[in-house]
């Protein structure tokens, strides 16, 4: 099953620019026509939070207008931009959002998608109440032996970002020991940190996608103020067959040069490919 992950969109209504230079919604349109060009196309794509800039009506239906060309199933998640209720209510075929917390499960054959919301609106740093931390204890010790995917908007780690760090601070002890204690969770997806960035928490590796229009500058200490940068952005994909993953990144731009290599096209690859089909022992079913 093939996953893409998106974060950070940033999305304005028309004909507003993010800081009055980043047009947002083209930069979101072209991420879309790149995961829609893939082949084999994404099962699955996760939005990890910080959807809009400014929550409206107007912003998020202007997201949900971007998103309806997107032909995967799409699952969402609040980031501390967002609005939970306003989100809820541009996306009521979503019936896992809500006016509370976007706590909740999807289980797939290759993986239990857990999505775990501890975003304090309107800050920077997120919080997990013990009431979501309970939640998450029980949904987790419900399934100890199937493989385990994770969403967040934060992430559950330090990322070296230094100022993403000290905003965010320490987390409450109880989420990694709960990770730490769960084997079974393999991938944890993230964003909020404007960067590609990857760590691990006990058997998890934690995925931080970058950002959709622009990143931020890499600050690795408080010497350096924060600023974005307009890098080109890369989509993250995450491969999973038979309970464990891999990752991928694929840059958003297309039109990129494609060399072939001598004694291989269309019409040599299939003999090719079918003398190579018996040493790749694959789980059919993942």
């Amino acid at each position: 099953m093939l996953v893409a992950h998106i974060t950070d969109l940033h999305v304005t209504p028309e004909p507003e620019l993010f800081y009055g230079r980043v047009d947002t919604r083209a930069a979101l349109g072209r991420m879309i026509d790149r995961i829609e060009s893939l082949h084999p196309r994404p099962d699955l794509v996760v939005a990890t939070g910080d959807l809009v800039d400014t929550p409206s009506p107007e912003s998020y239906a202007t997201l949900r207008r971007l998103f309806e060309r997107l032909t995967a199933p799409l699952k969402l998640l609040p980031g501390n931009h967002d609005d939970r209720a306003l989100l809820a209510q541009a996306f009521p075929d979503h019936g896992y959002l809500g006016a509370g917390f976007a706590n909740y499960v999807v289980d797939y054959e290759a993986f239990r998608l857990v999505a775990f919301d501890a975003v304090v609106e309107g800050k920077e740093y997120a919080r997990p109440s013990a009431v979501a931390l309970d939640w998450l204890r029980g949904t987790l010790a419900e399934a100890p032996d199937r493989a385990t995917m994770m969403i967040m908007h934060h992430p559950p780690v330090d990322t070296g970002m230094a100022f993403i760090d000290a905003f965010q601070g320490r987390w409450p002890p109880e989420l990694p020991d709960l990770v730490r204690a769960n084997p079974q969770v393999r991938l944890i997806l993230c964003g909020h940190a404007h960067r590609h960035i990857d760590a691990t928490l006990g058997a998890a590796r934690v995925c931080v996608a970058g950002g959709s229009a622009y990143q931020f500058d890499l600050a690795t200490s408080l010497e350096t103020p924060p600023q974005m940068v307009i890098e080109p952005p890369s989509l993250r994909l995450h491969l999973w067959r038979a309970g464990e993953v891999v990752s991928h990144l694929v840059p958003v731009e297309g039109s990129l040069p494609e060399v072939r290599f001598k004694g291989i096209d269309e019409t040599t690859w299939p003999a090719i490919r079918d003398r190579l089909k018996p040493r790749l022992e694959r789980n059919p079913s993942a």
